[in-house]
């Protein structure tokens, strides 16, 4: 089972104020990686169609997890990173910065999706990413976070959406 002693910890990373939870010692084992995946894993009553790894740290997860459930995968990725036309994008209010995203809408038309992701903080990105999976026309979004800092309240910008996180800090 994956607990908050399987992260280091980095205050004031990457700003003052900030305490980085560090998830190199579970990608330095390979047993506690395998958990982290399984844990990842939706309910077996879950649909999911497509698995949506957010930029950078889901991506790590997404893969494993999409090819574990025999399904695609699309990648969530920074404005400017991704090559294509038919590209949706949101711009993101983090707890320390701002980004734009943007995703392929085609792997996600008519799909229900999974998203995943490393952390789930004030919900801003993950709310964002709903957003825009929900406009390229993604049938049911739900998501999947490694831990969750339950101080920081992002489950209230995800109120409706089905939310599951593996240690919640």
């Amino acid at each position: 089972m994956i607990t908050i002693d399987d992260f280091d910890t980095y205050p004031d990373f990457p700003i003052e104020g900030v305490l980085f939870y560090d998830i190199a010692p579970i990608l330095a084992s390979p047993e506690r990686f395998r958990e982290a995946c399984i844990a990842l894993m939706p309910p077996r009553a879950a649909n999911v169609d497509v698995v949506a790894g957010i930029d950078a740290r889901g991506f790590i997860f997404a893969p494993v997890v999409a090819q574990t459930l025999g399904v695609g995968m699309t990648m969530v990725r920074k404005k400017g990173k991704m090559p294509g036309t038919d590209l949706l994008e949101a711009g993101v209010k983090m707890e320390y910065g701002a980004t734009d995203l943007t995703v392929a809408a085609g792997p996600i038309e008519g799909r229900d999706v999974l998203v995943i992701d490393d952390v789930l903080a004030t919900g801003g990105t993950a709310r964002a990413v709903a957003e825009m999976l929900e406009r390229g026309g993604a049938k049911s979004v739900r998501f999947a976070f490694l831990m969750e800092l339950g101080e920081l309240d992002g489950r209230a910008a995800l109120e409706g959406y089905e939310i599951q996180s593996v240690v919640t800090i």
